[in-house]
């Protein structure tokens, strides 16, 4: 986790809701308060980095706070903070957004983890994230057990369906990232039909994507691929078919879903006054 990103990107965050200031919450003055963010669902909680730099932020003191992973009950409570309540206010609906939306990842990755069970694949995220939200996605689909898949363009080189229409063929496309990659950059290949796999095969990638392929095909794909490639299924993959979609060979499935449908996980914030208004 990059903290100084953090810090900025909470800041930035903040900026915009509060705008010029809180004005509802200035008629508070001094009063001090505990607030509790509990559980209104089951699911995996995420969010211990962002309510500590968030609470720095806003001059707040962080009494509890659960751990990133842990799984949770609808009325636990998993955040306790106490500082001035126009400073709790003023932060309530950035953090509980976050909070909300990050959890929410990290429960659909422990799910889609908890259906792997026992097959050895891993589960990974994509690049399909909230922009500005990346790093926070990511983490939380890493709280959830899943594995982070390439952070950015200049991470892996990947060769997709428009990399090989623009370049012409699979074989030129990886002969130009070859050119001008660095020796340490791994490549990874997507296919989708079995002229492509072949072709992919001969580049001798680090890595080859099934991609929108049926269950009788990946069987008959991956006994095509050297064991010193390693192999990523995607495409039309949901809870309810990633199992059946784990054959063997496969070594991880990724999954857009994780950052880009996962539901949002329902909590609430309730303050405690500590002081009598002044």
């Amino acid at each position: 986790m990059n903290q100084l990103l953090l810090r900025e990107q909470l800041i930035q965050f903040l900026n915009e809701d509060i705008g010029f200031g809180d004005r509802s919450a200035a008629a508070l003055g001094s009063t001090e308060a505990e607030a509790a963010i509990t559980m209104k669902a089951d699911g995996c909680f995420y969010g211990n980095e962002l309510i500590h730099t968030g609470a720095s932020i806003l001059g707040l003191q962080v009494v509890f706070c659960l751990e990133n992973g842990v799984s949770v009950k609808a009325g636990d409570t998993v955040v306790l903070l106490h500082g001035p309540a126009a400073h709790l206010l003023s932060g309530e609906r950035v953090l509980l957004n976050l909070l909300q939306r990050l959890s929410g990842t990290a429960t659909l990755t422990q799910q889609a983890v908890t259906r792997l069970k026992g097959t050895g694949v891993r589960v990974t995220d994509t690049r399909k994230t909230t922009p500005g939200l990346r790093m926070l996605e990511k983490d939380a689909v890493r709280a959830g057990g899943g594995a982070s898949h390439r952070a950015r363009l200049d991470d892996v080189c990947m060769i997709k369906e428009n990399h090989i229409a623009a370049a012409g063929s699979i074989t030129k496309a990886a002969e130009a990232i070859r050119r001008t990659a660095g020796p340490l950059t791994a490549l990874e290949i997507e296919v989708e039909n079995e002229a492509e796999l072949l072709e992919a095969v001969q580049c001798q990638p680090d890595v080859i994507m099934l991609d929108n392929c049926t269950n009788e095909e990946a069987v008959r794909w991956v006994r095509l691929i050297p064991n010193s490639i390693r192999i990523e299924r995607s495409g039309s993959i949901t809870l309810d078919t990633i199992r059946e979609a784990a054959v063997a060979g496969i070594d991880f499935i990724s999954l857009g879903a994780l950052t880009h449908s996962a539901p949002a996980l329902d909590m609430s914030m309730r303050l405690t006054i500590k002081e009598a208004v002044r």
